[in-house]
């Protein structure tokens, strides 16, 4: 069952462009609720349809709670111990701190020519905005694996096998190799051992991704196009000309 209303009213809640708690504009607002065991358990939920105040950000509010998880507190007003519920939060789209990189575009990246490997990071950012914290392990797995294929290593080698290709054709160093080691091993472990990242690990991983596709593809097409530009300033350049030679004065007799 489920009430609609439209209250003209202000809240408080974290919005994900400004970084921070802010005053929000109530845009929409739904309660849907449950019972069982004739009313003696029961749960509600709160919808909120938000707009910050600060920037316009639009973004969806649900404060969950649910009969039997409360705690007691004393309220000194009524001088009695009275029951507050635990409120689980949640944001629509997800409250993820992590921004994308500078270099990574709606449009694509530098060095990525086909936008294989863009699509790919692109699915793993709205995974990561979603909370989809299994799904984002995997995508950075497989994030890597494209980028693996267009650094033309074999694809039916594995992971391991890859990472030393990668070093003998000079594209990661040994220190690189140990840690994308780390990460496809996490990756593996979320897909196939029902490995859970939290928030700091998987934040390391597409710490470890990013830093390797920035290396192994944006900044060499990012010293291509220096190059270029470089080439192109020389030709613009005028040469200096040859300094002309003072003429010497025979009438001084040499000594």
């Amino acid at each position: 069952m489920s009430e609609t209303t439209q209250p003209s009213t202000i809240m408080k809640a974290m919005c994900a462009i400004c970084a921070g708690i802010r005053n929000c504009e109530i845009r929409g607002h739904a309660d849907e609720s449950w019972d069982d065991a004739g009313g003696m358990v029961w749960g509600r939920t709160s919808w909120y349809i938000l707009q910050c105040r600060g920037c316009d950000h639009m973004f969806c509010h649900t404060v969950k709670i649910f009969s039997e998880d409360y705690d007691h507190q004393w309220d000194s007003a009524t001088q009695q111990d009275v029951l507050v519920y635990d409120e689980t939060i949640a944001y629509w789209p997800a409250i993820f701190e992590r921004k994308q990189p500078d270099w990574f575009s709606p449009m694509g990246f530098a060095g990525d020519k086909d936008n294989v490997l863009h699509g790919a990071m692109q699915k793993l950012y709205v995974a990561l905005e979603n909370d989809l914290t299994r799904l984002a392990a995997a995508g950075v797995r497989t994030a890597f694996d494209i980028a693996s294929e267009l650094l033309e290593v074999d694809s039916r080698l594995s992971f391991k096998q890859k990472l030393d290709a990668l070093v003998a054709t000079n594209r990661i160093s040994s220190l690189d190799r140990d840690s994308l080691e780390t990460l496809t091993e996490a990756g593996s472990a979320s897909i196939h051992r029902g490995w859970l990242p939290d928030a700091n690990n998987l934040s390391t991983m597409v710490d470890l991704l990013e830093h390797f596709i920035h290396s192994a593809f944006v900044a060499p097409a990012l010293k291509r196009k220096l190059d270029e530009r470089t080439a192109a300033l020389k030709e613009t350049v005028p040469a200096r000309k040859p300094r002309e030679k003072s003429p010497v004065d025979k009438s001084i007799p040499s000594a």
